[in-house]
């Protein structure tokens, strides 16, 4: 795993991710790093999608792999992410890894599992975190995180919640409303009590394009979907008010997953 990740600092951009998605010898649906710079893409409380730091666990399950990486202009720091999840209509078991590293200085191992069950509309949902930080050659820690979060489906609207936090930190809360519809313009709006996020996703057959904006501090973010089949094939591309850009790479793939649990 270290020789994976010390390779890839030594790259940049498609080519590291081309690398990786050979290595694994498949292609892997997009998953949402634990980067600060590059949060709720597509938004935490979604209904569906595989499971990222940021993300609700009360989701319905997509059976698919995916693994993601995110970099900073002119900064030495990194995020690679790998996210699983299957199940059926009644529930949905997740796991999510995250690797960060920014410059020497800082380096970080984040894992997730989560659990999903669901009741005709609503979908109750919990997940536990294991927080690893080390400076290196210098000190290490640990943490623990929790998430419990719930989701509603009426026809197209989704409306969702959901409470987390690390065990040596308060709870943090958000919400948010999904318009999914079957045309090929979907929306959103979500809020932690510090920002406000809003945004839309647009389909045209094998392409789909996805945006979101961050009030106030204001931020912005848009995501490239190439998907066909199986597999899908996505860049994300954003920046902060007053600060460097950021740009991410997305290589997934679903699966058939059968379960004698109906």
């Amino acid at each position: 795993m270290w020789s994976v990740f010390l390779f890839a600092r030594k790259l940049r951009g498609v080519a590291t991710v081309l690398f990786v998605a050979q290595l694994l010898s498949m292609p892997v649906l997009a998953s949402e790093g634990r980067a600060s710079f590059a949060s709720l893409l597509s938004g935490g409380n979604a209904p569906r999608g595989l499971g990222g730091y940021h993300s609700t666990p009360a989701r319905h399950a997509e059976n698919a792999y995916g693994v993601s990486y995110y970099w900073m202009d002119e900064v030495d720091e990194i995020s690679w992410n790998l996210s699983l999840d299957f199940g059926n209509d009644i529930y949905r078991v997740g796991a999510f890894v995250s690797y960060q590293s920014m410059d020497s200085l800082h380096r970080a191992l984040y894992s997730e599992g989560s659990f999903a069950r669901t009741w005709n509309r609503l979908t109750l949902g919990i997940a536990y975190g294991l927080d690893m930080e080390w400076i290196p050659g210098d000190v290490f820690w640990t943490r623990h995180r929790f998430k419990w979060a719930a989701n509603y489906s009426w026809r197209q609207i989704h409306v969702a919640g959901m409470l987390s936090g690390f065990m040596d930190e308060g709870v943090t809360p958000a919400v948010g409303v999904h318009w999914i519809s079957d045309e090929p313009i979907s929306a959103f709006a979500e809020c932690d009590f510090d920002y406000l996020y809003v945004g839309a996703v647009f389909r045209w057959n094998l392409l789909e394009i996805s945006t979101s904006y961050r009030f106030p501090d204001f931020a912005f973010a848009m995501l490239f979907s190439f998907r066909w089949s199986f597999c899908g094939v996505s860049y994300a591309r954003g920046f902060k008010h007053n600060s460097l850009g950021w740009s991410g790479i997305h290589v997934s793939r679903k699966f058939t997953y059968h379960s004698a649990w109906n």
